[in-house]
Order: structure tokens, then C-alpha cells, then sequence
């Protein structure tokens, strides 16, 4: 391995590698540095087959061919894409697009990233040129409520037509087809005038409202990958070939009730799907609503509030106490106090003043700043955004199970209606008899059940979820292999409360009144620690001349000067602290707690200790995870010190410290060598781990661009429903294949019938009717998910 190559993964080394004096070796990241230090606790075989496959998958991604550096690179969601032929359809229209040299997409995550000459074209331009067969594609922030009408429209005028042509046939057709005359006696001119009626509402039933799966067939047929809208396709279209070719030929004898009832029940099944989802995407919005679009700026001695586009080199942005930080930029004036735990995953607060950095996405909780914007106007929120969407569009969904079936079943389907028809025609059969013999076993071969298997399991998985509080973004999820064999957990605000909480009150019962008393008038996130942990603040003592410090507070109580704040600050205003006090404050600080000092006549008189605290039901969630099976990675900011109780209390099988934002995704990307693996946060420096996980588990008080990053959302402080999520995954995949193993049976029983000329086409809707309400059944019971 050459010198100037990581040592983990052989990618060559930035300008400033990264080190550690404990380690041996030189890395690209710190994710590599604490993946190489997980490797030695695996045997030596396993940790060289780790190695191995990094080295190998870097260098394929390497080889690969990739468009010019300077190429346009956007992000587009596609509507209608719901398996994986989808993806090879996209990608091939993007590829016939002059100045598009290639895309990537996803149906799992409804994206596709596309690679463009920006001399040839602008990004606005790309949707339509992506947007062909009835997919269509917009950009990433688009509301896109329009296409739930659209569907809507189409079952309904589906549904109108195939209500009236059934009523129809029920009057008129199936009494004759029994040897009776039916309600009204008819002629057979008469007949023929229903029967004609009834073609043109089936055509519209077949064209208009079957026109997803349609597309769907073409589009398998097109990238030469058959799925299951080509085998509903195959059974609904081949009943209404016959059916228009009985009809010129002036018989009566039709089947477009088969072909009405096929395009109504999948097309039925797959809206009660997409229904449940968009019930998930309303939930979802809610958690939307932090997106910063706009800023506060001082411009010609006025503020303007201008969109973040239209920011400027140079601009003094205005952040208020409460607000977000809009954009990255240098405080210039002001001092405050930045909740930064949402974006870097630091729990404490963060101190600014002049000179001092601010990343954007963070809250201000106290005072007023004003910060100057770069000579480029950026925003870290929106940079990790751009690379939540790049792990997104490359995450290539799998094909549905039901698809995979259908690769193999399409063809056998196809033969053996062909050899049926060619052995009852030399059997010595009219054409007639052997056509409609070889129609009987596409229709009973018409995978209703198995079209439906998927959609309806999905749909009750996601319904159920939405019940406890719990939101599956893709319906993908359910049809991935394999179950989570490591479950990777930020630490901060998933299993610790993610607040801030007085840990340790001290010895002097009059210092923690007095900090009491000062800090309720303060805004300082570890002021409200120490005043929500009283139940006594009627009895506090009176504050006068109360006054707000870069690092602390102050006031007059009971005729004395008090002072709370850091240690060293304190320190600086001449106070006295003791070398235990100092103890206390090292101690604190090495577990990653805050020591306050309270002082009053020359020296400090305690010291209160704050900090986050490990949820209630962590250690009885570690210990389930264990007993289930599976594996705790532990992943924190936080130094290998300050992890120590969390560590000792919840003992992970990994534990990575010191992570940082940008570590966590190499680190998900090197344990998912080891097996499938879970990530859990809350926050935006989550977002790409989140996206990069095998599932990623959005959970707690989370940020949006977490909960756009996640497959799972958990927008509750319940540790029982990351549990919950999983059995819900669980048992939705169980009746998946409870319900294609029933529209098997229901084909292993019928088709052979059929081929021997026992089942008539109306008898083999019948049948597929009755198939697809066991599957209907099935799907639709409740799920038990104890909490």
C-alpha cells in the first residue's frame, strides 16, 4: 500500500491526513481511523475480508466510467416510479436526451440525479425532458398534490363505466351464458348493441384508468425486464383482444368483464397504497415546516428580508434570540449563545462573539447577533442537503419480490397459453374452442393476487405505523431481504433526552436558590436546566440589578452581590476556587457535563453540574436489542471519557467517540460490511448516515433534513417504537409472502384446469375474484405491535 494511499481503504490521502498516536497507519477520514480501530477486535480472516471488499468496491467506483468534472449535476423527483424497471426506463430516456450524459435513479427514494452539459442546457429544462410515458419528473421542493387527483379521476370514471357495463352483463349477458333469457328477452341484433356498449366503456376502463399499468407493461417490455404490471397486462388486454375479435364476428359471448375487473381491482389496490402513503406524507409535512428560505439583512442602513438566493458577498445578516442562522457567515457584532446539537450533535450550548464562526441550520437561544456572509455565499445546511440527496439517488432499489416472480412466471405464462392452444387445436378443437381454452389459462394465470400481494401488505404496514406514531416514507422497505443485524445510534437526543438537566445540585442548598433566582431571567438554554428542575421558585429570594454576561449572570440577592457562571469567568472576577472545587469541575468536564460555579464575597461558594441525560428506558432498550439478537453501535461526539457511563451503563457491541458529522457516514459505510445495519438520530448532522444506512430511523426531536434523510421517521421520545418499526417491517414482510404463497396455490390449482379445458373464461374470473379477496383478507388484519 503506497505511502500516499489510506491506509483503511487505499483512496489517496488528503493534504491534511488524518492521525491518531494510538494508531498506527495514516487515513483519508476519521471515519476510516475509527473503522480501522473496529477492525482489530474481528479475527484476523474476517477484518482482511473487510479490508478487501473496501479496496475492491473503491476501486470499481473509480474505474468506472463518470461524465466531465465540470458536468451540471440536479436532483429531480419522479412520479410513478415503483420498481426497479422503472429506474432502467428513466435512465435509458435520459440517455437519448441530447446534453444529458447520464442519470441515476431510484424508486425506493423517487430521485434521480442527472449529470448535464450546462452549455446545452439549463436545470429548468431537465424535468421536461426526463418526463415521458406518464412519469413525471419536478424538481425536489415541487408540490406535486395534483397527481392524488388525477388518480382519483381515473377510479372514478373507471369505476362509473365498469359499474354500468356489469350491471349489463349481469341484465342481460350471464343469464344467457347460463341458458336463460335474462330480466328482458333480447335479439341477437339486440345483443350485440349492449355487448358494443359495453366495448366502449371497457376501452375506456382498460385505456384510461389501466393506463398506469399499461405503461407499466410497456415500459417492462422496453429495458427487457418483465414484471408484474406485464402479467396484468398480459391477462387484461388478451380478455379484450378476444372479446373485440368475438364481437366483429357478431357473437355475444364476451369476456370484458374479465378485463374491467382486472384493471378495477389492481387499480383499486395500488390508490388504497398510494392513499395510506400520501396519509404518511401529511404527517411528514409537519415536520417540514424549519426550512429557512429567508434572511434578515442591514442594507443601506434599513433591514430588508430577502430570499436566501438573492444574499450577497459581504451582507450583514440580523439573527434575533430564537431564530435559525439562515446562512454560514462571521459574527461581526453582538455576542450570543448557538444551540449547535441538531447540526454538529455537540449537546451544550456554544458561545459566540466577534470573529467567531456560525454554521447555518443552528438556533441563536440568546441575544442578538450580526454576521457578515463569505465571498461566497453558502450554507452547510444546504451542503449537507446536496449530499443526503447524492447517497439518496444512488441508493437503487431493489426489485420488488413480486417483480422477481414475474421475471420467470411471464414467460412460462405466455408458453404454456401458446402450447395449450396448439394441443387443443391438434386435439381436434375448432380455433375458436382452443383460442378461448388458451384465454382461460391467461386469465387464471392474471396475477390479481399476486399484484395485489404487494401493495395491500404495504399499505396495511404503513397504515398501522401511522397509528403509533411512526411513518415509513417508502413502501420499498418492506421488500428489502434480510433482517438488521446492527443498529447504530447517535447518542445525543435518541438515547439521551437531548436536554439539558441539573445532574448534580451541589451541597449548598442557599448557592442553588441564588443560581435560581438569577437564572430565571435568563435565556441561556443551561439556565432553563437549572430553573425547570424547581418546584420551589415562589419561594425564591428577590434579584435586583440583574445583568446578563458573555458567560454568566448577575444580580443583587439578600443585599450581596451574586455571580453564576464558568469557573474560569468566575476566576477572572477575583473569586476564590478551591482545590476540590476544581476537582469537581475536571471531573465534570471529562464526562462531558457543564460545571456553574456560584459565588458571592470572594470565593465561590459551589459548584452545580448540568448535562444531558441517558434516557430512562435505555438500558432495558440495549438489553431487548440483545436478546433480539442483534448488535449496539454506539456513535458520539462526545471524547472516549464523557462516553464511559453511557458505556458501562448500556455496554455496545461498538463504540465509536470523538465522531464527527462527516465520520458518521464512513463508519455506517464500513459496519454495513460486517452486516445489515440500522442508523438512529435525530439530527442534521444524522442526515447522511441516516441516508447512507441499510434503514435509517429518524427519530425524537428531529430536524427536517433528518427526517427528509430517513426511510423511518419517529417523531416521538419513545425508545419502544424504534421496536415497534422493525416488527411493523417485520410482520408486513411475513404477509407478503403469505399472500403470494396463496395466489400461488390459487394458480398451481387452476392452471392445470385450465389447460385441460375445465374452466371457462367467466369461471376463471370468478376464481381470480375469489384469490384476490383472501389476499384482500389477509392484508387488512391488525397488526399486534406491543409497546
Amino acid at each position: 500500500m503506497s505511502d500516499s494511499n489510506c491506509t483503511l481503504c487505499d483512496l489517496p490521502l488528503p493534504d491534511s491526513p488524518v492521525t491518531d498516536q494510538q494508531v498506527d497507519g495514516v487515513f483519508c477520514c476519521q471515519g476510516c481511523l475509527q473503522v480501522h480501530q473496529l477492525l482489530e477486535d474481528l479475527d484476523s480472516d474476517e477484518a482482511q475480508q473487510v479490508r478487501e471488499e473496501t479496496i475492491r468496491r473503491r476501486q470499481q467506483e473509480r474505474s468506472a466510467k463518470q461524465p466531465p468534472e465540470n458536468c451540471g449535476t440536479a436532483f429531480l423527483k419522479v412520479n410513478g416510479m415503483h420498481c426497479a424497471t422503472c429506474e432502467s426506463f428513466i435512465e435509458a430516456i435520459s440517455r437519448r436526451q441530447e446534453g444529458i450524459y447520464k442519470s441515476e435513479a431510484s424508486y425506493a427514494t423517487e430521485m434521480v440525479k442527472v449529470y448535464y452539459d450546462t452549455e446545452k442546457l439549463e436545470e429548468k429544462e431537465l424535468p421536461a425532458l426526463i418526463s415521458r410515458m406518464g412519469y413525471r419528473a419536478s424538481n425536489m421542493e415541487q408540490d406535486r398534490d395534483g397527481e392524488e387527483l388525477n388518480t382519483v379521476a381515473r377510479l372514478v370514471i373507471g369505476g362509473f363505466f365498469s359499474i354500468i357495463g356489469l350491471l349489463l352483463y349481469i341484465l342481460f349477458l350471464y343469464p344467457s351464458y347460463l341458458g336463460g333469457e335474462g330480466l328482458v328477452p333480447l335479439t341477437t341484433p339486440e345483443k350485440l348493441y349492449f355487448v358494443s356498449n359495453i366495448f366502449v366503456m371497457t376501452s375506456f376502463v382498460l385505456v384510461y384508468t389501466g393506463f398506469p399499468i399499461l405503461r407499466g407493461a410497456l415500459v417492462s417490455i422496453s429495458v427487457m425486464k418483465p414484471n408484474m404490471d406485464l402479467l396484468i397486462a398480459i391477462a387484461a388486454v388478451s380478455a379484450y383482444l378476444y372479446s373485440t375479435g368475438a364481437l366483429l364476428t357478431g357473437s355475444s359471448e364476451v369476456y370484458f368483464d374479465v378485463t374491467m375487473a382486472i384493471v378495477m381491482v389492481v387499480s383499486i389496490g395500488n390508490y388504497y397504497e398510494g392513499n395510506i402513503k400520501r396519509s404518511k406524507n401529511r404527517m411528514l409535512s409537519v415536520l417540514m415546516d424549519r426550512k429557512i428560505s429567508t434572511a434578515r439583512v442591514r442594507r443601506n442602513g434599513r433591514l430588508e428580508l430577502v430570499d436566501l438566493e438573492d444574499l450577497r458577498p459581504g451582507d450583514h445578516v440580523v439573527i434575533n434570540a430564537g431564530e435559525r442562522v439562515p446562512v454560514d457567515g462571521t459574527v461581526i457584532e453582538g455576542e450570543g449563545v448557538v444551540n449547535e446539537a441538531l447540526l454538529t450533535g455537540e449537546s451544550l450550548p456554544v458561545s459566540k462573539q466577534p470573529g467567531d464562526r456560525v454554521i447555518s441550520g443552528t438556533i441563536l437561544t440568546q441575544h442578538a447577533l450580526t454576521i457578515e456572509t463569505g465571498e461566497v455565499v453558502q450554507s452547510t445546511l444546504d451542503h449537507m442537503i446536496q449530499l443526503m440527496w447524492e447517497i439518496q439517488a444512488n441508493r437503487s432499489g431493489k426489485r420488488r419480490l413480486a417483480d422477481r416472480i414475474a421475471e420467470w412466471f411471464v414467460p412460462g405464462v405466455l408458453a404454456v397459453g401458446a402450447l395449450t392452444f396448439f394441443y387443443h387445436l391438434g386435439s381436434g378443437n375448432t380455433p375458436t374452442d382452443a383460442l378461448l381454452t388458451a384465454l382461460a389459462v391467461l386469465i387464471v394465470s392474471c396475477p390479481c393476487a399476486l399484484g395485489l400481494a404487494t401493495p395491500l401488505a404495504v399499505a396495511s404496514g404503513i397504515r398501522e405505523a401511522l397509528g403509533n406514531n411512526i411513518i415509513f416514507k417508502s413502501g420499498a422497505i418492506f421488500e428489502q431481504e434480510g433482517n438488521i443485524d446492527i443498529l447504530a445510534m447517535d447518542k445525543t437526543g435518541t438515547l439521551t433526552t437531548g436536554r439539558m438537566h441539573l445532574l448534580d445540585p451541589g451541597t449548598d442548598r442557599k448557592a442553588l436558590h441564588y443560581a435560581r433566582s438569577l437564572e430565571q431571567f435568563s435565556s441561556h438554554p443551561l439556565a432553563k436546566a437549572l430553573v425547570n428542575g424547581s418546584s420551589e421558585e415562589r419561594d425564591l429570594p428577590g434579584v435586583q440589578d440583574f445583568r446578563s454576561h458573555h458567560t454568566g449572570v448577575s444580580g443583587t440577592i439578600d443585599s450581596r452581590r451574586v455571580w453564576v457562571g464558568e469557573p474560569e469567568w468566575l476566576e477572572q472576577q477575583s473569586f476564590d476556587i478551591s482545590a476540590s472545587q476544581w476537582n469537581s469541575i475536571t471531573h465534570s468536564r471529562e464526562y462531558g457535563h457543564v460545571p456553574v460555579g456560584v459565588a458571592w464575597d470572594g470565593s465561590v461558594r459551589d459548584v452545580l453540574v448540568i448535562g444531558d441525560q441517558v434516557r430512562d428506558e435505555a438500558e432495558a432498550f440495549a438489553q431487548k436489542l440483545r436478546t433480539n439478537g442483534k448488535q449496539l453501535a454506539l456513535i458520539t461526539g462526545d471524547s472516549e471519557a464523557a462516553a464511559r457511563t453511557l458505556q458501562d451503563r448500556l455496554q455496545p457491541d461498538f463504540l465509536f467517540t470523538g465522531a464527527r458529522p462527516e465520520s458518521k457516514t464512513e463508519i455506517i459505510r464500513k459496519l454495513k460490511q460486517i452486516g445489515a445495519v440500522a442508523m438512529v438520530g435525530d439530527g442534521s448532522n444524522d442526515a447522511l448516515a441516516l441516508a447512507e444506512a441499510d434503514l435509517g430511523i429518524a427519530f425524537g426531536d428531529l430536524t427536517a433534513i433528518a427526517a427528509e434523510s430517513a426511510q423511518v421517521v419517529v417523531p416521538d421520545d419513545n425508545l419502544e417504537r424504534i421496536f415497534a418499526a422493525l416488527e411493523t417491517i417485520r410482520q408486513t414482510r411475513r404477509r407478503i409472502r403469505q399472500n403470494l404463497g396463496w395466489a400461488f396455490l390459487y394458480n398451481i390449482t387452476t392452471i392445470p384446469l385450465a389447460i385441460a379445458g375445465l374452466i371457462n373464461p367467466l369461471f376463471a374470473a370468478l376464481a381470480m375474484a375469489a384469490s384476490s379477496l383472501l389476499v384482500v383478507s389477509n392484508s387488512s388484519r391488525n397488526m399486534n405491535l406491543t409497546l
